[in-house]
Parts: structure tokens; C-alpha cells; sequence
């Protein structure tokens, strides 16, 4: 047994910044590390109603919808909000009360921005464990609640919902997780209620720590390929975490998997966290429908932390 995805949802936020808009607002950044991780054309940022919740809840709506089932045939929900409405109870069970799922298994993970992979991970093992259809939710209100108005670095706010089912032959190859504490403070945001004031997200300019950062996701995408004997030419799309055009751009040189191949939505909704790979599947799988029966999808992703993960997907 394994899963495959039987249909996605998205929510973005009313409100859009372009980034001509966000150069009035925001610093240049004159940091070359940092230089990696810009390049939003645009980006979605939260109004006060539309918290993580909200989000996560239309987002996992449309997904449900899309797939023309009963919200109650869903057995478990998987979820993350970045900046949760709530500490305990963790946010997914009010997404799981507002999209009527009462009496569904729910967990919340956190990997950060490799958490929809992660998510991925544990649905397949899940099949594999009696169970049955798995909703994916995650929702990202960072923009808004994690960073202080002159942030250059053009995050997005956004939720993305993928609904998963068994199947006797699962289209998920495999999928691969590390974790590498050296790099713990890549990127942190300390505990208000520790601190007892507001905090905000803070990145390291270290080039020791950012080159680490850049240069895992390369090295776990070639092992996910390797342990399943997968040469690069075979595969037709990678989808990435997407925190900037040269990020992407050094990943696949890295890689040696030409750009090309890759398929973001970085220009439209800026860095989404967790929400990105489920957000370009959306927009891949509905809108520009480029991905079709059959293709081979290598994903890879990290997460603060740091948490790297990749894996292999037929459609």
C-alpha cells in the first residue's frame, strides 16, 4: 500500500504587495548571503480575519471539494500553522471542526518549511497502518505576525491543502528526512512568552551557516535519487522550497539538473514557508496543468531547524 494525491486547495490572503511596492517599504539588501533570497515579484500578505486557522480551513475546503467527497470520510488530518492562533489546543483540531471532521485523528507537525514533506512522510506510513484518506494543511501567516515592517527578504502568507488516499501501488517513491542541529541558527524565532515581548525572525549572515543551509538540500536530493536508482535525465520536474530566484538557481546548478525543470510560484507568492511545494502543486496540477499522468516529480525542502528533506513522486 502506499498514497497518492487525489486532489489539492489554496488560500492566499486578499491583500497583495508587488515588489515595487515592497522597495518603498523595505531596505535593499546589501548583504551578498542574503542576495540569495529575494526576487518575489509579489506576494500575499494577511488582513487581521485571516489568521492561520481561517486559512487553513478554506484551504482544506477547496481541497475537499475538489475531490467530491464527504468531509467525514477523511480519517486524518495532518497539520502546521506557522504562527498558530493557539498554543493548546494546537490549531488543527479547529480546522478540523470547521471543515467537519469530527472524529478524525489529528496531529499537528512541525518541520518548519520542510513540513509538508514531512507530512507526506508520515501520511504514506499511515496507509500502510490501516489508514484510509489524509488531509495535509499548511498554513503560513508569517508575513504578518513574524516579521517587523522593513523585512526585505519578501515572505508570503497562504495556506495549502493536499488530500491523499490509499492505493495499492503508492505513487510516493520514497522520501528521505535529516536533520543537522549545526546549523540551528540559520534562521530562529525566540518565544515571546519566554522573552515577554514581541520577537521576530531573525537569520544568521553567517557564510559558514547559509552556505551549510544552501548546500544540504543538493546533497539529499541526489541521495533520494541514488538509494532509488534514479538518474537526474529521468526526472521531469523538481519543486523546491522556494526562498528566492538565486536560491533555486544555486540549488540546480549544485544539482546538475537544469532550472527548467523546476517549477515554483516564488514570482507570485513569495517565500510561503511550508505552504510552497503544496501551493506550486496547486498551481501546477490546475493551472498551467504542466504536470501530467505519468511524470516523475524530485521535491526537496528545508526547514529551520535545520531539517532537510527530498522526495520522488509519480503522478
Amino acid at each position: 500500500m502506499g498514497i497518492r494525491i487525489v486532489s489539492t486547495g489554496v488560500y492566499v490572503p486578499e491583500r497583495v504587495v508587488t515588489n515595487s511596492e515592497s522597495n518603498h517599504i523595505s531596505p535593499q539588501i546589501n548583504d551578498d548571503n542574503l542576495k540569495l533570497f529575494v526576487g518575489a515579484g509579489e506576494r500575499h500578505i494577511c488582513s487581521v480575519h485571516e489568521t492561520p486557522t481561517y486559512m487553513g480551513i478554506q484551504a482544506a475546503k477547496t481541497a475537499i471539494s475538489n475531490a467530491k467527497l464527504d468531509p467525514q470520510s477523511i480519517d486524518t488530518i495532518i497539520c502546521y500553522t506557522l504562527i498558530g492562533d493557539h498554543e493548546v489546543p494546537k490549531d488543527v483540531y479547529k480546522i478540523a471542526a470547521g471543515i467537519g471532521c469530527d472524529g478524525a485523528m489529528c496531529w499537528s507537525i512541525d518541520t518548519a518549511c520542510a513540513t509538508f514533506l514531512s507530512q507526506l512522510n508520515c501520511a504514506d506510513a499511515l496507509v500502510k497502518n490501516g489508514k484510509k484518506r489524509i488531509l495535509l494543511i499548511n498554513s503560513t501567516n508569517w508575513v504578518s505576525r513574524g516579521f517587523p515592517d522593513d523585512n526585505p527578504l519578501l515572505p508570503g502568507d497562504g495556506a495549502g491543502a493536499v488530500l491523499v488516499e490509499e492505493i495499492l501501488d503508492g505513487n510516493l517513491i520514497n522520501c528521505i528526512e535529516k536533520s543537522s542541529a549545526a546549523q540551528f541558527d540559520f534562521i530562529k524565532l525566540e518565544s515571546a512568552q519566554l522573552t515577554g515581548k514581541s520577537e521576530y525572525f531573525e537569520f544568521s549572515n553567517s557564510p559558514r551557516i547559509i552556505h551549510r543551509a544552501i548546500s544540504i538540500l543538493p546533497e539529499i536530493a541526489n541521495e533520494v535519487l541514488a538509494k532509488n536508482n534514479i538518474k537526474k535525465d529521468e526526472v521531469d520536474w523538481t519543486i523546491t522550497h522556494q526562498p528566492g530566484v538565486p536560491a533555486i538557481l544555486k540549488w540546480h546548478e549544485l544539482l546538475e539538473i537544469p532550472v527548467e525543470k523546476n517549477l515554483n510560484t516564488f514570482s507570485l507568492y513569495g517565500n510561503m514557508s511550508a505552504a510552497n511545494i503544496p501551493v506550486t502543486l496547486d498551481h501546477f496540477l490546475n493551472n498551467e496543468k504542466k504536470i501530467k499522468s505519468g511524470d516523475l516529480v524530485l521535491m526537496f525542502t528545508a526547514g529551520a531547524g535545520i531539517h532537510a528533506a527530498a522526495a520522488l513522486y509519480r503522478f
